[in-house]
């Protein structure tokens, strides 16, 4: 009897050890968490800019993960604050290399773009935009992608509609220099867009943005002018402040943007002086599609604000990186392989991609309504 409880206990330990060894293997060889970085920015006055990006990228991660992962693998995702400025940004990138993410969202500014490109170059790695809409980064074949059109054809769209449709000639603009990349660029094309069909851009205005910008006598420069329309080139933050400057002066000329500034603070600092101004927006705050309805509310739920433009097409950007990341998840050839995802169903729209990583997908008219965003036909 003894000698059989001696044995038994023997099985036992030798079952213990095997079963041990078993599972320390195995939590050995589990493959460790899949890195994509953020960048953006997250502090300053285009914080809601990178905040929302932010928590799109967040959200679409966290669905992953809930869905098993990219081929089991858990995604990590590495937050960068940019600030806004250059070597904080460049920084970041030399950061997100170190700790070996395959791919990045962002940034959501054009002037940080072309800053930390030459960076995501020499690392093969590549960056997908949610934002970015600079032509300075269109047509080259590099690691920079995007998930939203160059602002050429923003810029085009506006100026036939306010020539075509307002019957508006003489534009006013102020813009920020602050993100050069893209409000320099958009002046440009709308300026040639203008001039191509009759309009004229007879003032133009810019400023650089930071805390203690004095907007009213900017405002009244370019009124001076007796423009038909004035188009604001800034955040939200400011172009809010710009348009209650305009309205102040008891001047009733329209207002319009770049969809940069389309986000609730532009409703919630301009009031009633943002009523009315318009824009070309790649996101329709409107929507009906059952799939951005759910997002919208599983969104609230989850941050407890409504999603943004910014939010959406960052969701849009990391489910594009994933669709990648499915067939290739390793920094090296995933260009290529994203490449040759030449379409694939953004949030409200299909969203088409060139050889180059720059997209077509459908713009909406937007205008401000009683502290909303209203779609017109």
């Amino acid at each position: 009897m003894k000698l059989r409880i001696v044995r038994l206990l023997g099985y036992w330990a030798v079952f213990v050890l095997t079963t041990s060894l078993c599972l320390q293997l195995w939590s050995c060889t589990e493959e460790p968490p899949l890195k994509i970085g953020f960048i953006g920015g997250l502090t300053g006055r285009v914080a809601d800019l990178g905040v929302a990006g932010r928590d799109g990228t967040l959200m679409a991660v966290e669905e992953k993960n809930q869905s098993g992962g990219i081929n089991g693998r858990k995604v990590e995702l590495v937050v960068k604050d940019d600030r806004q400025d250059d070597e904080t940004a460049k920084q970041a990138i030399r950061e997100l290399t170190d700790e070996k993410v395959v791919a990045i969202i962002g940034p959501m500014t054009s002037s940080v773009a072309v800053v930390i490109q030459p960076l995501i170059d020499a690392a093969h790695t590549v960056t997908i935009s949610p934002t970015v809409k600079t032509d300075q980064l269109s047509a080259q074949d590099d690691f920079f992608m995007r998930v939203t059109t160059p602002l050429s054809r923003n810029a085009r769209q506006l100026a036939n509609y306010v020539v075509h449709s307002l019957r508006l000639g003489k534009m006013a603009v102020i813009y920020d220099v602050s993100n050069r990349a893209f409000t320099a660029t958009w002046l440009d094309y709308f300026t040639q867009a203008l001039e191509e069909i009759g309009g004229q851009v007879v003032v133009s205005e810019a400023f650089t943005s930071q805390p203690n910008v004095y907007f009213l006598p900017i405002a009244e420069r370019i009124l001076q002018a007796q423009p038909d329309g004035v188009l604001l080139l800034s955040n939200a933050i400011d172009t809010a402040l710009l348009a209650q400057q305009i309205r102040k002066l008891e001047s009733t000329v329209p207002l319009f943007s770049s969809e940069w500034a389309f986000t609730t603070d532009l409703l919630s600092f301009g009031g009633r002086a943002v009523n009315g101004m318009v824009s070309f927006h790649s996101f329709n705050a409107e929507s009906q599609e059952p799939r951005y309805l759910a997002f919208k509310e599983k969104f609230y739920r989850r941050f407890g604000y409504a999603p943004s433009f910014a939010t959406a097409l960052a969701y849009d950007a990391t489910a594009y990186l994933f669709a990648g990341l499915e067939q290739n998840p390793r920094r090296e050839g995933l260009k290529e392989i994203l490449l040759k995802i030449d379409s694939f169903p953004g949030m409200q729209s299909i969203i088409k991609v060139d050889q180059y990583g720059d997209v077509e997908r459908k713009l909406f008219l937007t205008v401000v309504v009683d502290s909303t965003f209203k779609v017109l036909d």
